[in-house]
C-alpha cells in the first residue's frame, strides 16, 4: 500500500529554534535528508490524485508551511530553490502583506509580490480568513468563513489550490455530525481536501480527504526525532 507523508512547518529564522521555528541550517539539513529518501510532490499533484484519481508516486512527501510569514520567502525559499524542492504555503487571507501581533509577537506576512516571486516552486492553499479557530465560530458561519477566505485568495495572481489547513489543527474530533457539517461547508465552496495535524503517515487511498494528517516539524526537537517522525510517524 502506498503512503503519503505531509510535513508542516511554520517559521524560519537565521539561528533561532523553537516549537514553531527552524533555523536555516536545520531546514537545509532536513530537506537534504528528505530528498534522498522520498519523492517530493506538489500540492496540485495531491489535489489531482483526489479529484481526478491521478496516481501518486511511491513514498510521496508534501512539504507545507502555515500562515505565510515573510521569512518563508526571505529565508526558506532560497533553500528550496538551491535544492530544487517544491513546497506549499497555507495562507491566511487577511494577513497578506500585513504585520500582525500574533503568538505574542509582531510578525510580517508575505505580500502578493513575494508569493508571485516563489511560484516556480511554491503553491498556495487556504488557511482561514483571519486565523480564527473554526471551532470557536458558530456552525452557521463556517460556510461564509471558507467562502470569504477562498474568494480573497483567488483574487491574487498566484496558484491557489482548493486545499484547506485547519487553524490550530482544530476540527470537531469526536462529533461525526459536526465533522459532516464542516466537510459540507468545504465541499460547497469547492475545497477538495483539508489537513489536520495528527503526526501520522497517510495510507493511499486516503480514508478521508478532509482529515489528511500532517507531521509537525519542531525546531526544538532533535535530529533523530525528526528522522523518526518522518520515517514512521507518531510512535507514542
Amino acid at each position: 500500500m502506498s503512503k503519503l507523508r505531509v510535513l508542516m512547518y511554520h517559521k524560519v529564522n537565521i539561528s533561532r529554534r523553537d516549537s514553531l521555528t527552524v533555523d536555516v541550517p536545520q531546514l537545509k539539513e532536513q530537506l537534504m535528508f528528505l530528498k534522498k529518501r522520498f519523492h517530493m510532490i506538489r500540492l496540485s499533484e495531491l489535489v489531482a490524485h483526489i479529484v481526478e484519481d491521478q496516481p501518486l508516486p511511491e513514498k510521496s512527501l508534501l512539504i507545507t508551511f502555515d500562515d505565510g510569514y515573510v521569512n518563508n520567502y526571505k529565508l526558506a525559499y532560497p533553500v528550496f530553490k538551491e535544492l530544487d524542492i517544491p513546497f506549499s504555503v497555507f495562507l491566511v487571507a487577511d494577513f497578506i502583506g500585513k504585520k500582525h501581533l500574533y503568538d505574542g509577537e509582531l510578525h510580517e506576512f508575505m505580500s502578493e509580490d513575494h508569493l508571485i516571486a516563489m511560484q516556480d516552486l511554491a503553491e498556495y492553499g487556504l488557511h482561514s480568513n483571519s486565523h480564527q479557530d473554526i471551532m470557536n465560530l458558530p456552525e452557521n458561519l463556517w460556510h461564509s468563513e471558507v467562502k470569504k477566505c477562498k474568494a480573497t485568495l483567488e483574487n491574487l495572481q498566484v496558484n491557489i489550490q482548493p486545499a484547506w489547513a485547519y487553524t490550530y489543527g482544530s476540527f470537531p474530533r469526536e462529533n461525526a455530525g459536526l465533522i459532516e457539517k464542516l466537510e459540507l461547508a468545504l465541499k460547497e465552496n469547492g475545497v477538495a481536501c483539508a489537513f489536520r495535524i495528527g503526526n501520522r503517515i497517510n495510507r493511499i487511498p486516503l480514508k478521508n480527504r478532509y482529515l489528511i494528517e500532517r507531521i509537525d516539524v519542531r525546531g526544538n526537537q532533535s535530529r533523530w526525532r525528526f528522522k523518526l517522525k518522518t520515517r514512521f510517524g507518531k510512535l507514542f
